[in-house]
């Protein structure tokens, strides 16, 4: 179940009343899932003002958090801990696509010689299921549960692309484009014109909006028997091969991959 809205009016008041929900466990939940990859640290006024909870209540969650060794205090500041990984590794370990997926994502990082991914949309970021890191590029610290934002990723493109309007647009007001690099989108109505691009073409391409040498090409995929939406993608440093290329030199192999997920 997703947690409510934490800009709602009277939170949690629609559960208050329900003798099974235990309203200090969604709060801790709620702290956890406010700490940002993008900012590993963070103050308990920090996590108060993104969970617009009290500070007393999130100063007890964090307590508990860091008995529980799930997080660690430094200089006033948290950090998660490795035992946080545990919650996800149970619903990585629990999903048969991914480990099913695995073999396919090798052979083709393996075929096109640099790296692909496959995601789903959580809020507002990309969040990795599987990955495959091609040896000829230089490693990066993203795996398995990583998360990017949307907006200036290939995966994160092409999965809004598909999203209804009303989720669309929801997502449009509480999301900030920050420039990553000079070439990001930080424009709404030009964000949203490179969306509808990539719903026509069915892919979409990202050239360095996230980090400069690194272009992007992905496509969505709909598994049958799992309710969210997926994307593949393939990556690249612009100085081999330069974006006019990469829908030529990657599609046709993505295309084929995709084809075989569906099929698992």
């Amino acid at each position: 179940m997703k947690l409510p809205n934490a800009s709602s009016t009277g939170k949690y008041s629609e559960l208050r009343g329900d003798p099974d929900f235990m309203l200090s466990l969604a709060r801790g939940i709620e702290v956890l899932l406010a700490f940002s990859e993008r900012k590993s640290a963070a103050s308990v006024a920090d996590l108060a003002a993104r969970t617009q909870l009290d500070r007393a209540v999130v100063r007890r969650c964090l307590y508990t958090l860091e008995q529980l060794e799930m997080v660690e205090r430094s200089d006033g500041k948290y950090r998660l801990k490795p035992q946080v990984l545990k919650i996800g590794h149970a619903y990585f370990s629990s999903e048969a696509i991914i480990t099913r997926a695995q073999p396919l994502l090798d052979t083709l990082s393996d075929q096109v010689h640099t790296n692909c991914a496959l995601a789903i949309l959580n809020d507002e970021d990309v969040v990795y299921l599987v990955r495959s890191q091609s040896k000829k590029l230089l490693p990066q610290s993203l795996g398995m549960g990583s998360r990017l934002p949307a907006y200036c990723t290939s995966l994160g493109r092409v999965l809004l692309a598909n999203l209804p309007e009303e989720e669309l647009n929801l997502y449009m007001a509480k999301i900030r484009l920050e420039p990553y690099t000079e070439f990001t989108v930080t424009q709404e109505p030009a964000l949203r014109a490179a969306l509808q691009a990539a719903k026509a073409d069915g892919y979409a391409i990202v050239d360095q909006e996230m980090g400069l040498e690194l272009s992007g090409i992905a496509i969505p995929i709909q598994v049958p028997g799992y309710e969210f939406l997926m994307a593949l993608s393939v990556t690249s440093n612009p100085k081999y091969v330069h974006t006019n290329e990469i829908k030529d030199r990657y599609l046709p192999e993505m295309l084929a991959t995709a084809e075989q997920l569906r099929r698992l």
